[in-house]
């Protein structure tokens, strides 16, 4: 899990910041309208770099959250080549708690693989994981196995938090779910082949496991 970020201050989705402001100032609970879906998937995409912000999987094509399909402020793009569907994300409400009053709160929102949504559920992360805290860095709480392409607590931790995190890993975040693990291990011996054989390679996906592995 790498760090985001995830500047409020920053995002171009302005209409979607003028809006949540309005309800803030207000003291008014997050209406269930999908009037800034877009807005708000598509600039979270934008930071996260296409990437889920638990496993790092790719699931969004790069053309749908490039900066010019931001116009005054608000989303738009044509459905021809690129659709707004070419994605396989879901909002994921950090703290589910904050889903009935500030379900659009954009500190509380990220974009996770589909599968990985459904499986976690509304089971709760513990907060100190959550990726886009100032102070938060994968070494301070991970460490990876490049033999076994596994997630693994960080040893130097407390042994009640090693266990807590090992849960998080396994049953919540599910970063060393069988298809997570075959898709990382098999990116991360292709960018390892390139590199043997002194071929060009980019990296736009599981950052924080291939900087640790080669």
């Amino acid at each position: 899990m790498r760090k985001i970020d995830k500047d409020y201050n920053s995002i171009l989705s302005t209409k979607y910041r003028a809006w949540v402001d309005n309800l803030i100032a207000n003291n008014t609970i997050h209406p269930k309208s999908n009037s800034y879906y877009d807005d708000v998937v598509m600039d979270l995409y934008r930071v996260q770099k296409g990437i889920c912000a638990y496993t790092e999987m790719y699931i969004c094509v790069p053309e749908l959250c490039l900066t010019e399909n931001w116009i005054d402020g608000k989303y738009k793009i044509a459905d021809d080549l690129v659709k707004r569907t070419d994605h396989f994300g879901e909002l994921e409400h950090f703290d589910p708690s904050l889903k009935k009053e500030q379900y659009w709160s954009w500190d509380n929102l990220f974009m996770i693989h589909s599968t990985i949504n459904s499986r976690k559920s509304d089971r709760a992360i513990v907060p100190y994981l959550k990726p886009d805290l100032a102070d938060y860095t994968p070494e301070k709480y991970f460490d990876y196995d490049d033999v076994t392409h596994r997630f693994i607590p960080n040893t130097d931790l407390d042994s009640i938090v090693v266990k807590e995190i090992q849960h998080m890993i396994d049953n919540v975040l599910f970063l060393n779910h069988g298809v997570v693990i075959n898709e990382r291990k098999s990116y991360i011996n292709n960018i390892k082949f390139r590199i043997d054989n002194n071929l060009p390679y980019s990296i736009d996906r599981f950052f924080t496991s291939v900087n640790w592995s080669i």
